[in-house]
């Protein structure tokens, strides 16, 4: 949406709408991608694997940059804004991406990241509502809705995961409480997830330039989860540092990078509830990649699930 002089909102023009679209997609396919390279790293430490993964997007930010600078971009962020950003990244790193990368040996993929993004759709429409100042249209909020009950009902199935996958959790006894908290760990994720997406549109609406909001959080992100993986003692185990596992956990960090370009993109011209809507077509994706990929459990309420979010995908795209 714009602002027109009178202060009303009028509809974006369908290239720019098209674009937004466009962006949030390659967001969703390249946050797809970086889930399915950490599911297949599950088994190292989980502070050590967020850790890695942000590693590239420092390596791609810098030398952009470096190439904004020599143009004349040289407007730096307020100390102030610096250190909210690093705050919001210790939050985001320690209770978005160790939580959620913790809790896909116990869960899985196929369950993780459609209920990580139903908590995500709800919390950003708040958040875009309350204070974004970005109300959703009658059928925006039906689509929501149905994404929401799809992605609800594809974690039903998150007890037949947690059995089919206890094979490969190293505790002695995995019980329900262990499924409670993985499912817990999950929703606080998405939760955690959709503030940071308003945090982010509002830090680029206010100045801060893209690559430099990325290397703030990633910066910030890496020196904490570097810390933590060191009191974890991850760099002991051989496991965490093997050259396989190091070059999955990298590719996971450039997919995420790619992912994040694309959606801070997106942020600029959508409001957070609809890119976060048009994005949880990753939960088809992830559930795809979990029976297909990782041999999880292709239940009822699984390929249900799936239908209902293509239907709310489809009535989004029309809207």
């Amino acid at each position: 949406m714009e602002i027109n002089a009178s202060g009303q909102q009028e509809p974006l023009p369908a290239e720019v709408h098209t674009r937004g679209l466009m962006l949030a997609t390659t967001a969703a396919v390249g946050y797809s991608a970086a889930n399915v390279f950490l599911r297949s790293v599950d088994h190292c430490d989980p502070f050590w694997v967020s850790c890695v993964k942000a590693i590239p997007t420092i390596l791609v930010m810098i030398p952009w940059l470096l190439f904004r600078f020599s143009k004349g971009h040289r407007k730096l962020p307020t100390l102030k804004a610096v250190v909210l950003l690093s705050l919001m990244a210790f939050i985001t790193h320690l209770f978005g991406n160790v939580g959620f990368q913790w809790s896909l040996d116990k869960i899985g993929i196929g369950i993780a990241v459609p209920l990580c993004l139903g908590m995500a759709i709800v919390t950003g429409a708040i958040v875009d509502g309350l204070f974004m100042d970005a109300k959703p249209s009658a059928r925006t909020i039906g689509c929501m809705l149905v994404l929401i009950v799809a992605v609800i009902t594809l974690s039903i199935g998150g007890e037949d995961a947690f059995a089919s996958l206890k094979h490969e959790l190293a505790a002695r006894d995995p019980n329900t409480p262990l499924l409670i908290f993985a499912i817990l760990s999950v929703i606080v994720s998405g939760i955690t997830y959709g503030i940071f997406g308003a945090v982010i549109k509002t830090a680029v609406n206010r100045g801060i330039s893209q690559p430099m909001l990325m290397l703030i959080v990633s910066t910030a992100g890496l020196l904490f989860l570097l810390v933590l993986s060191y009191q974890q003692l991850a760099l002991e185990n051989a496991v965490n540092l093997e050259s396989w596992n190091l070059s999955r956990m990298l590719l996971a960090g450039v997919c995420n990078t790619i992912a994040f370009v694309a959606l801070v993109s997106a942020l600029q011209i959508l409001p957070v509830t609809s890119v976060n809507i048009f994005n949880a077509s990753q939960a088809a994706m992830g559930a795809l990649a979990g029976v297909f990929i990782f041999s999880e459990p292709a239940t009822v309420w699984m390929i249900i699930g799936i239908i209902g979010t293509m239907a709310g995908l489809i009535g989004m795209k029309r809207s």
